[in-house]
């Protein structure tokens, strides 16, 4: 693999020649070393660096921070910013740009190394998303073409037009211009909840109609009937039991004796297609704050281990060095496990929601986190939830603090029941519970008696899907952490054979 190339943005000569051979001997390439903010945007033009080392205050007219703002606009290129000034308005002005870095003088070469490697790293995933998404526009670009040549195919030939509805598997209606339907398929009928006699009762569009969009489907109705034509517009319906939908609607009108009379169309359920946008944009937020989350607690736990180690190093007889070692492994133990949050805070989302068996993934989670003197009572399936394909990790997550917090956890129970229009989730436990003080914060970043990442994760990962975490045990009768999935994401799912407990 070829090493990566970075350009260097410093006004001082003598740190800029530091900083060269460092990188060199880090094994990277120095692209170039400049001293001003113009000079910088014309050299990323020319050597297309693999990622910019930019202090903040520069020579010349220009910051690096405006600097950073003109390269951005051109250029897909990590920026890491480099800078002795901590100040909250700098530092504030400087998140504008999206940094994947920020790294405070002095810094120690191990410290400047580990920035440039995760940058480098989150860098290479927002490519790959990038050309996942673009890949996904277009998939739903071409999906659209298709339904739109469907509808222009169905309405070429009127006289094959009751045949066709009778086949079709969309949505299909007609009605007047009051809304009163006068024709549904079989299909539309049985999405929304009704049969053919109650066709004939009567039925209305605007019932269906949730109240806050019935005025854009009036006017869309009078501007088909005045000839206007839908290329696909996007409404909320309900079904007959309140549940709501969006669907996309494509209309034309109906003409009988020279004039409009009512309107016919196609009916398409994107729920599935809106989920997955909605987490699609929830992954944008999540990539733009991984490096501020994981940032200040990697460099506070290097700063840390750099000067345990330098106490070990200016005397290597001292009867306190093995305490200092022990503090350094310690210390490394808590950097790994950033690190791994780091990698699954970046995991969200990036797969698409998928449905999934809550009890078939509480099986497995407490299958693999097996400890011989805790039981876990496991629901029988039942329903499935529509979450990321990171649930497997909340899961793990209440399991793991009952085995390292809990005190005195000898047994955890999992039930999965509908309570109203909700399914709720519940994983309780024997051991001695959270303080009623602490139950609002224990989903905050930095939270615990660890790295505090865990039940934050968890909260977020829920959150792709718009499910909800708390926490309702009772102070020493054990911890209870509830899982709040709303209507439209859980479903009824195949029974399988009842399973006890491990």
């Amino acid at each position: 693999m070829e090493p990566k190339s970075i350009l260097i943005v410093e006004d001082e000569a003598v740190s800029a020649l530091d900083l060269s051979k460092i990188l060199k001997n880090l094994g990277y390439l120095v692209a170039g070393t400049v001293s001003t903010g113009e000079k910088a945007i014309a050299a990323v033009d020319t050597e297309q660096p693999d990622l910019i080392l930019m202090d903040i205050h520069l020579a010349g007219r220009m910051t690096g921070i405006e600097a950073a703002v003109k390269i951005l606009r051109n250029h897909a290129i990590p920026i890491v910013y480099l800078t002795a000034h901590t100040e909250p308005d700098i530092v504030r002005e400087a998140t504008i740009t999206r940094p994947y870095g920020y790294i405070i003088k002095p810094f120690t070469e191990r410290e400047l190394q580990t920035v440039i490697e995760i940058a480098l790293y989150k860098a290479e995933l927002d490519r790959e998303y990038r050309k996942e998404h673009a890949r996904l526009e277009d998939w739903t670009r071409q999906q659209t073409e298709d339904l739109q040549r469907a509808h222009d195919a169905l309405l070429t030939s009127e006289r094959k037009y009751i045949e066709f509805i009778s086949l079709l598997p969309e949505i299909v209606f007609e009605c007047d211009l009051a809304g009163n339907l006068i024709l549904a398929n079989e299909n539309s009928l049985q999405f929304f909840g009704y049969t053919k006699e109650d066709l004939k009762r009567g039925l209305n569009l605007f019932d269906h109609i949730v109240p806050e969009d019935r005025d854009r489907v009036r006017q869309g109705i009078g501007r088909v009937a005045g000839g206007g034509k839908t290329t696909g517009s996007q409404y909320t319906v309900m079904l007959r039991d309140g549940t709501r939908f969006p669907l996309l609607v494509y209309t034309t009108r109906v003409i009988e004796n020279g004039r409009c009379t009512g309107i016919r169309g196609i009916l398409v359920d994107i729920s599935e297609q809106k989920k997955a946008e909605q987490a699609m944009q929830q992954v944008i937020k999540k990539l733009g704050i991984l490096n501020s989350i994981t940032r200040h607690d990697i460099l506070n736990k290097l700063t840390s281990l750099s000067a345990f180690l330098d106490l070990i190093g200016e005397d290597q007889a001292d009867p306190e060095k093995k305490a200092y070692s022990a503090q350094c492994t310690a210390i490394v133990a808590t950097i790994n496990r950033q690190v791994e949050f780091m990698r699954d805070y970046q995991e969200i989302g990036i797969r698409l929601p998928v449905w999934q068996d809550p009890a078939a993934i509480i099986l497995h989670v407490a299958e693999v986190n097996y400890a011989p003197d805790l039981t876990i009572q496991v629901p029988d399936p039942g329903f499935e939830i529509f979450t990321d394909p990171l649930f497997e990790k909340v899961i793990d997550t209440f399991i793991d603090n009952a085995i390292r917090h809990g005190e005195h956890v000898t047994t955890m129970t999992f039930s999965v029941r509908e309570v109203g229009s909700e399914l709720h989730i519940t994983c309780e436990d024997d051991g001695a519970g959270i303080p009623a003080g602490d139950k609002e914060y224990i989903f905050e970043k930095g939270f615990g008696k660890n790295t505090g990442l865990g039940l934050f994760l968890a909260r977020e990962i829920l959150d792709i899907t718009g499910i909800t975490i708390r926490e309702t045990g009772a102070y020493l009768n054990g911890a209870r952490f509830e899982i709040i999935v709303p209507k439209e994401s859980y479903r009824k799912g195949s029974l399988a054979s009842s399973r006890s407990g491990t």
